[in-house]
């Protein structure tokens, strides 16, 4: 604004300030730079001036002429300080600066970025006294602005206190250079002040008013100063904090922050204009400030951060969850939450709460902001009803975890360190809260967070989260004092359930909103509305003389203290099908019940004129849409909205038309946005039983209104999906690498998904249930549920899999009739699956030194849960299968520091319960595996037994304590108990089918029947084991229990008269772990140490069918099925298997294969046959073209084990050493014992050999000797050979048969001399570990050696010294070596499950490693002519690979290569080394394309590349590829067959 020339103007405000600045800073108001626009001068020492020029910012100017000729309009440059400087205040009247950049950088002086020198301008100082002398004189004018010189008079009282009082002048320094600086801002205010302007000095004098107040109360000025002095320490920092607040205040209200390379620049906010000058504020910050963009984009692509999931929009900046506070606005409020946050001191968590529409969200959004300004702000998450992932609690810390790690580089790589190296963390998003904290946040901050550091993290809305008691936990977890200096700000409604999680905490500081006085929360709500009015064109333009107009308050006092209220009604005025101004003008007139009623009747209203004068089908249009609105699992746009109402989307958006004041509608053109509601009140409103009560014409029924959304989603399916429909190019691919990103139609999306959660909220309908009553479909729900659990990996990483996977091995895995059947599509794989010999269908490993303690199956049969111990790994945890032995997906492992003891499924199948080792019952989430609750604690010994009653409210449990207690799982405290009267520990317990009793299996040899309500004792003790009751049920009935004992017997006991009714079944070899009745009652399932199951007729005690044979070891659980027809069990042996428990199955013949481990192999020197020998001294011959069974040798009299196999060199004999300690010789031909056992080791024979002439057998035994044998007689030849000082595990004949060499638990090699005298030459060492395996070359030159150390090594066999380094390349024990007959390769067997072939000259890898096998080989053989491998595992199978003549011979893809093929062509027709199976089940080629998912069902048993025969009881599969041409980018030619 300039003068006009010749007229005179009256003095405004600005000039009487400048006036009175004149005479209190005399010369100030003329800086250097206004002499010379262009180059800034500044006074050094004598006559040295500094020039430079100047740059826009800081203390600069336009050259314009000032038209007040000395009076500046702009802030003197004295009053240019750092504002939140700790150090002591400063006077700008000795300011200076070298004009380079127009800042103050008052923690480095020196530096080239400012030269300035400050003067002291503290309390008492002529400064200070101007200071006040300008505030008083702007209260004092008549001319100022209200809220101006109610600023001026409220800082004058504040100073006038500090006067009197006199303590703390280190905090009121500081709060004198912000008035310092506010003080030049109102000296130079104009007339025209903007209104943001207006509204910022309207919350700031409003805050101090309140502040003037609080500080009354605390402080009298007219109080001696010995009064003050006894002031209670308590008094003193409620003043020191008052005066933080005042001074965090005005920053909020009149600066801006930027924080960046540490430090902090302050700068006078935009809406303060008539600054001629850009002020700007430079302090160090403080804390420890980071310059994260290095490291941020590393982090963003780590592949491990991933793992923490991809939650969108959780931040504050994201601007679909509203905005900030008006600027202005919630200033005492926003000082006092900063001030907690800044304060060391004070409590780590604030909790804000309110009820709906109360502001929380503006609150936390503002307060965010100017935590990220001072770069305090850690993280954010804004939880939100309309977000899936944003109302999920367990997604909330993983959240915030990646969010700290980007905003923090070094937190993100120690984060990054946690998920790699801790198991515990593979799956951050299905921890437990307790676990997530720990991991995610306590644990990386407590390796990089100082003490100076001081993070907020803030976490708005958490009752729109689904899951209330998660909310709980993660206050309870919150709640415990960090280690690292981290705070939470947390706010939701003060809904109860939060307020009893709150409750026990003593460690937050809580503010209810509603709790703020009336006149401030009416002030606030008049600046948002204000400022919103005043956007509106035509209501600002009739009311600007007088703004704001007196309808706005009346709009503010309607509006209660409710922001909701007022932003609905601003809303509603403002729609586009209604006349603003005649709105505006009679808002309040119209509403006369508003004011009682509130929001709702601001709803009513709004939806009263929606509905008003429309026709019936105008009406229906609008309450299917708002039907939609309300029960849609995410916000849909209003294209979704027409194809699911199947209406055009211009319909859509007139009949939203009317809500604009309650429904976020996107513009015209964005089609494809999301509808969104303002408020989740709006749907508690139109859903209310009140509303539906009087039938309101938008009361919306949630049932009928699911039911309608659910009939939408089933026509999109049925009229959208097809072959295809995912836009996948090619089967090559997984889904994220398509050639093309795959989207399916938003609204098919949106169907497939959402239509069962619609159907269970619908609830069935009649014609439903005469549906599922009529027809199959709840049979044909059940298989197409299997197939999902079955197949989902298969399908989710790559969708043309669907066809090609998944439907081939679905169809060959069917094990009934009954199963549904899905198409058949020709042109993909073909599946022959051949099931194991007997029952077992499939078997899961579960990992080396790991025994499954126990068995559930769920309530609805599709999940099996298992107890997985591990003392050697010290791992105990909860894995829940799916009944085709995949992982569930989505279910973490629920993770114990003890040992488990027991688990079982609640009825509903929605929790497990868990007892363990510490005594404790934990209860966990069935669909997620996180704990839900606290652990139950009671018992002070291990807890054995758990048990859940039939109404799923009470769990039953038992414990070496000696006692049973009852524990209501509804308060998780104990209900009944503990119940005395065993006299041993209570190893099992179980629940009655009607719930009235509970069983009880106890070390002392007895059951107990206890009264479950009373806890009395029923009926004696039932006697008659005579050993530990392990394991006890009730038949389905209730009539029966079954109980297994120690003894290795089994009795059905009658419930009323606790006698034995049948039994004891004592066909059991070993003590009974196990029992279980079928859920018809007629049969008992018994696992036994023994390795066997058996099931028994329940009525007669009588064996229903043969044993199940195929665990290795003990089997310690079992559990049968709910419909009967699988039974579970795990044992010792690393597995878990599935049987199949049909019992019209035909009796199996299991002489005809090994039934157990499988300990060596040998071919027959024509290659004809293959010999080999198991732990039961089941020694068999195999047809080594066919694979089938030769002949059965007999058996010792004793069933001793076989240890070794071996041929005579011509074929007639057959060796093998066995463990009791003898060496047996048969006729290969008829099968039959060629004499008796040769004896004379001490202890077991572990191996067997003839020499090359036939005529000698060496043995080597753990005795540590070897002995020759004559192999016609038997008899011994000469004493034994000793030099090994541990068991001899492997000895090899010199082709020339002159030397033996042997290997030994003592790590050495041994080479003998049989020649003279059978003297041992000096032991070959260099292995770090036990030898397992030695073998001569063909020539004699060389000898082999593999070791449990991991590694081979090559002897010299004349110098035997090492031939090469150590050959490494298996990643566990070598436990076998062999030469082919042509010494030109070396093959290698480990427990690593591998077999590696070696160029034996060179030692270098000849293919890649041979898999196949389930677990660690142990044993291998070269076939005559070298072109097949035999090998034995662990797996009990044994094993025939044919070996390619070349390595030229492998292809790039086995579909290419099986189209030059004739005839049927199978997978393991390709050459060794044309493709890879990894552990994932993807067959890959070598460019990694994905070729086939094989499901874990036929991993074990899967014919892959080379492999000719399996041997062994064990499902297998082959697949045919003779017609799978649709693959690539041709898959989909795959059609149905007609």
């Amino acid at each position: 604004m300039t003068d006009i020339p010749g007229k005179s103007k009256p003095r405004s405000l600005r000039g009487h300030l400048k006036k009175l600045f004149r005479r209190n800073h005399p010369g100030q108001l003329e800086s250097p730079r206004s002499r010379s626009p262009s180059v800034g001068t500044s006074a050094g020492e004598g006559s040295e001036r500094k020039t430079s020029v100047t740059q826009p910012g800081l203390l600069n100017h336009t050259t314009a002429p000032d038209p007040f000729k000395g009076r500046s309009n702009r802030v003197p440059s004295d009053l240019v300080a750092d504002v939140l400087d700790p150090k002591p205040p400063t006077h700008l009247t000795d300011l200076t600066c070298d004009g380079t950049k127009g800042r103050v950088d008052e923690d480095n002086p020196s530096s080239s970025k400012a030269d300035c020198s400050v003067s002291t301008a503290g309390i008492g100082t002529k400064a200070y006294e101007g200071i006040k002398t300008s505030l008083r004189m702007a209260a004092q004018l008549g001319d100022v602005f209200p809220p101006v010189k109610s600023t001026a008079a409220g800082l004058l009282f504040i100073f006038d206190i500090v006067d009197a009082y006199g303590e703390n002048r280190g905090e009121f320094d500081k709060l004198l250079k912000r008035v310092e600086v506010l003080s030049a801002i109102i000296a130079s205010c104009p007339r025209d002040v903007s209104q943001e302007a207006l509204d910022r000095f309207s919350g700031l004098s409003r805050t101090l008013r309140e502040k003037e107040e609080l500080l009354k109360q605390k402080l009298n000025p007219n109080r001696s100063k010995i009064e003050r002095a006894i002031l209670s320490s308590k008094d003193k920092e409620d003043v020191l904090k008052v005066t933080q607040e005042i001074k965090t205040v005005i920053e909020i209200a009149m600066f801006e922050s930027i924080t960046r390379n540490e430090q902090r620049t302050l700068q006078v906010v935009g809406g303060i204009n008539w600054l001629k000058e850009h002020v700007e504020i430079i302090e160090q910050a403080s804390g420890a400030i980071y310059n994260v963009e290095r490291d941020v984009e590393f982090l963003r692509k780590s592949e491990v951060l991933k793992k923490l999931g991809d939650v969108e929009g959780a931040e504050h900046t994201n601007p679909d969850s509203g905005t900030g506070c008006t600027p202005g606005s919630r200033l005492s409020l926003l000082a006092a939450l900063l001030v907690w946050a800044s304060d060391p001191r004070s409590s780590h968590i604030f909790w804000l709460s309110g009820p709906a529409g109360t502001g929380k969200t503006a609150v936390s959004k503002t307060f965010c902001s100017q935590l990220a300004a001072r770069k305090i702000l850690g993280a954010s998450f804004f939880c939100t009803l309309k977000e899936r992932d944003l109302r999920n609690v367990y997604l909330i810390i993983p959240t915030l975890a990646k969010i700290l790690a980007e905003e923090r580089p070094d937190f993100g790589n120690a984060l990054e360190q946690v998920l790699k190296s801790d198991r515990s963390c593979r799956t951050p998003t299905k921890m437990a809260l307790k676990e997530q904290y720990l991991k995610l946040i306590l644990e990386p901050a407590a390796k990089v967070f100082t003490p100076e550091d001081l993070l907020v993290v803030c976490i708005d809305a958490l009752d729109e989260c689904e899951d209330k008691d998660a909310i709980g936990q993660l206050l309870a977890t919150l709640s415990r004092q960090p280690t690292v200096p981290l705070k939470f700000f947390l706010t939701s409604r003060p809904e109860i359930s939060l307020r009893a999680s709150f409750q026990p905490l003593n460690t937050h500081e809580w503010l209810r909103l509603y709790d703020i006085e009336d006149h401030v929360v009416k002030a606030d709500i008049m600046l948002f509305l204000t400022e919103r009015f005043r956007d509106v064109p035509v209501i600002y333009e009739t009311y600007k003389d007088t703004w704001p107009p007196l309808e706005i308050e009346k709009i503010a006092e309607f509006s209660g203290k409710l922001f909701i209220v007022a932003f609905t009604a601003f809303k509603y005025i403002t729609a586009p099908n209604g006349i603003c101004l005649r709105r505006f003008k009679d808002f309040v007139q119209q509403s006369s019940d508003i004011k009682t009623r509130g929001v709702e009747a601001l709803y009513e209203g709004i939806l009263v004129e929606a509905f008003k004068d429309l026709e019936p089908s105008e009406q229906a249009l609008i309450h299917s849409c708002l039907s939609l609105l309300v029960v849609a699992q995410k916000p849909l746009s209003p294209y979704d909205y027409g194809r699911l109402l199947d209406m055009d989307t211009y319909l859509v958006r007139e009949a939203f038309k009317t809500l604009h004041s309650v429904v976020n509608i996107p513009d015209d053109q964005l089609d494809h946005d999301p509808i969104s509601i303002y408020h989740a009140s709006f749907v508690d409103f139109v859903v209310s039983e009140r509303c539906r009560h009087r039938g309101e014409q938008w009361a919306i029924e949630v049932a009928g209104a699911n039911s309608a959304a659910g009939d939408s989603c089933f026509r999109i399916m049925e009229s959208m999906l097809c072959l295809g429909i995912s836009g996948a190019k090619t089967s090559y691919k997984s889904n994220d690498d398509q050639p093309e990103p795959l989207k399916l139609p938003s609204e098919l999306a949106y169907a497939c998904i959402a239509w069962g959660g619609h159907v269970l909220s619908a609830g069935l309908s009649e014609r439903w249930e005469q549906k599922v009553a009529s027809t199959r479909l709840q049979e044909l729900s059940n298989s197409i549920g299997d197939f999902i659990h079955n197949f989902e990996t298969a399908i989710t990483h790559s969708a043309p899999h669907l066809y090609l996977s998944a439907i081939p091995f679905h169809a060959a895995l069917r094990t009934t009739a009954t199963q549904a059947s899905l198409p058949v599509f020709q042109s993909i794989p073909i599946v022959h699956h051949r099931r194991a010999i007997g029952r077992e269908m499939f078997s899961v490993k579960i990992g080396a030194f790991s025994a499954c303690q126990c068995l559930a199956f769920s309530p609805d049969g599709k999940y099996v849960a298992a107890a997985i111990n591990s003392e050697k790994l010290g791992t105990w945890a909860i894995r829940v299968y799916t009944r085709g032995g995949q992982h569930a997906r989505g279910v973490a492992l629920m993770e114990h520091a003890q040992w488990i003891s027991a688990i079982a499924y609640s009825p509903n199948g929605r929790y497990i319960a868990s007892s363990s080792q510490d005594g404790a019952i934990r209860l966990w989430d069935a669909q997620t595996g996180l704990s839900t609750s606290k652990p139950l604690r009671g018992h002070n010994s291990i807890a054995w037994g758990v048990s859940y009653s039939p109404d799923g409210r009470y769990i039953a449990s038992g414990s070496a304590d000696n006692t049973v207690r009852l524990w209501d799982v509804e308060t998780m405290q104990q209900a009944v108990g503990p119940l005395s009267g065993h006299t041993a520990g209570v190893q099992c317990v179980a629940f009655s089918p009607n719930g009235k009793y509970v069983v009880s299996g106890s070390a002392d040899k007895s059951l107990r029947m206890w009264d479950a309500h009373t806890g009395q004792a029923v009926l004696e003790p039932m006697t008659g084991h005579t050993g530990m009751i392990r394991s006890v049920a009730y038949s389905p009935d209730g009539e029966r229990i079954v109980s297994g004992s120690h003894d290795c017997t089994i009795r059905i006991w009658d419930m009323h008269t606790g006698r034995t009714a049948v039994g004891p079944i004592t066909s059991h070899g070993a003590e009974v772990t196990c029992v279980a009745f079928s859920s018809n009652g007629n049969l008992v399932l018994s696992a036994s140490s023994d390795k066997m199951i058996r099931l028994w007729d329940a009525r007669t005690g009588e064996a229903a069918c043969e044993p199940f044979l195929g665990h290795t070891h003990e089997v310690i659980s079992a559990a049968y099925s709910p419909d009967g027809r699988c039974i579970v069990t795990g044992s010792i042996d690393n597995t878990i298997r599935f049987w199949d428990a049909e019992m019209e199955l035909p009796a199996s013949n299991s002489a005809s294969s090994h039934v157990d481990m499988i300990t060596a192999v040998a071919y027959s020197p024509d290659g004809s046959c293959i010999a080999s020998s198991s732990e039961t001294n089941a020694v068999r011959i195999w047809d080594a073209r066919t694979g089938g069974l030769s002949l059965a040798l007999d058996r010792t009299d004793d069933g001793a084990g076989a240890h070794s196999v071996a041929y005579s060199p011509d074929g007639k004999l057959i060796a093998s050493a066995i463990n009791d300690k003898t060496v047996r010789v048969w006729h290969a031909q008829t099968g039959k014992a060629a004499f008796g056992g040769m004896v004379g080791h001490s202890d077991i024979v572990e191996c067997a050999v003839f020499s090359p002439d036939g005529k000698t057998i060496a043995s080597g035994s753990a005795d540590s000797t070897i002995r020759l044998w004559d192999s016609h007689t038997g008899e011994p030849l000469g004493d034994p050979m000793t030099g090994h000082s541990a068991v001899v595990y492997t000895i090899a004949w010199s082709p020339d048969g002159n030397h033996l060499v042997s290997c030994s638990k003592d790590k050495t090699v041994c080479v003998w001399d049989l020649t003279g005298a059978q003297r041992v030459f000096e032991p070959m060492t260099g292995h770090d570990d036990v030898v397992w395996s030695v073998a001569y070359s063909p020539d004699g030159k060389h000898i082999a050696s593999g070791s449990r150390d991991t590694t081979i090594r090559v002897w010299d066999a004349e110098t035997m010294r090492s031939v090469f380094n150590p050959i490494t390349g298996h990643t566990e024990a070598v436990l076998a070596v062999a030469y082919s007959p042509n010494g030109k390769f070396l093959a290698s067997a480990s427990h690593d499950g591998t077999i590696q072939l070696w160029d034996a000259r060179t030692m270098k890898p000849e293919l890649a490693p041979i898999i196949g096998h389930g677990a660690g080989i142990h044993s291998l053989a070269f076939s005559p002519t070298g072109d097949h491998i035999a090998s034995v595992s662990f797996d009990t199978t044994l094993r025939v690979w044919k070996l390619p003549q070349s390595i030229s011979m492998l292809v790039a893809s086995p579909i290419q290569a099986s189209q030059s093929h004739d005839g049927d062509i199978f997978l393991h027709d390709y050459p060794h080394g044309t493709y890879t199976i990894r552990r994932d089940g993807w067959v890959r080629n070598s460019s990694d394309d994905l070729l086939l998912w094989v499901p874990p069902a036929c991993r074990s048993g899967l014919y892959c590349s080379g492999l000719e025969h399996i041997i062994g009881n064990i499902a297998t599969t082959k697949v045919e590829l003779s017609r799978a041409i649709a693959h690539g980018v041709d898959w989909l030619k795959v059609y149905i067959a007609s």
